[in-house]
């Protein structure tokens, strides 16, 4: 049976005030177990794309610590999402099986929050691998 779950914008919590913002994470129900891995990309030219690629166990939060990052997430039953991060206090949940691609603005840093440690068993890199897990699972 295809996972039922779909990528969507949580807001994370913090505190602004006259000497800045203070975001956090601070969320057991969708990482019960907390912060397994994290990375960051940075330096990534303007309209490059980063991702393409889904993972079979993996649930990951996405946050533009700067920029802008245009996501596009294909779930395994086919639909479509697309979502536009542009600030450090929206971030974007993916569970496993979708497809992920963000495009980079000028200057944008990408966080990655992960449930599970690196394992490259976990990841699906090839479109078509992912395109026939979908119909397989149908």
């Amino acid at each position: 049976m295809i996972a039922k779950k779909l990528p969507y914008l949580i807001d994370l919590p913090g505190h602004v005030s006259e000497t800045g913002k203070l975001t956090y994470w601070d969320n057991r129900t969708l990482f019960p177990s907390g912060i397994e891995r994290c990375f960051w990309i940075s330096e990534v030219k303007a309209g490059e794309s980063r991702g393409n690629h889904a993972h079979y166990q993996e649930s990951q939060v996405i946050i533009a610590l700067a920029g802008v990052l245009e996501v596009e997430v294909t779930h395994v039953s086919g639909e479509l999402f697309k979502f536009k991060l542009e600030s450090s206090s929206k971030g974007l949940f993916i569970p496993p099986l979708n497809w992920v691609s963000v495009i980079f603005s000028k200057g944008s840093v990408l966080l990655g929050l992960c449930d599970q440690a690196f394992s490259e068993d976990d990841f699906i890199r090839n479109k078509q691998d992912f395109e026939n897990y979908q119909y397989r699972n149908q």
